[in-house]
């Protein structure tokens, strides 16, 4: 669990910080694409809090329901579009990369790490996207077998002794 809620912490703050930057982009150049990928940053932080408040909240036996449920289920099928927007932000980068390496006819991957930052960052986000919905999958699933596992009636206990 405490690896998960690192993941979680920082892809918050990954997310968060990207989501700024495309408002700062927003208001110099005033592009629509950038309010977008602003937007898409916040929800992929929001699953980061979920991750990270489903742990403090829930953990270990109490399961996922009520607002909380329609909350998860909702994010969760959402994130699952918007790893196909990082996967279009590491493909885009890397085509980027493949273009100035072009220009000074290298190979990408010897390239500056000062150009290779917005490739490497994006893909650790998508790393960590991956990691946060297996996590939240698998924490879910403990969380509603600890919850079975605790309703065990006094007769029970009588009959192990």
């Amino acid at each position: 669990m405490i690896l998960f809620r690192v993941v979680c912490f920082l892809q918050m703050l990954l997310t968060v910080f990207l989501s700024f930057t495309s408002l700062m982009y927003l208001i110099r150049t005033g592009r629509f694409y950038f309010f977008l990928e602003s937007v898409f940053f916040i929800l992929i932080a929001s699953l980061a809090i979920l991750g990270i408040s489903l742990v403090a909240t829930n953990y270990p036996d109490k399961p996922v329901a009520g607002k909380q449920k329609i909350v998860f289920n909702w994010l969760f099928l959402l994130n699952f579009l918007l790893l196909s927007f990082l996967f279009g932000l590491v493909f885009a980068e890397f085509r980027q990369l493949e273009i100035i390496a072009s220009l000074f006819d290298k190979p990408v991957f010897t390239l500056s790490f000062q150009l290779m930052v917005p490739f490497i960052t994006n893909l650790i986000i998508l790393g960590f996207q991956f990691i946060i919905l297996y996590g939240l999958y698998t924490l879910r699933r403990q969380l509603f077998e600890n919850f079975f596992a605790s309703q065990q009636f006094e007769f029970e206990n009588k009959s192990q002794d």
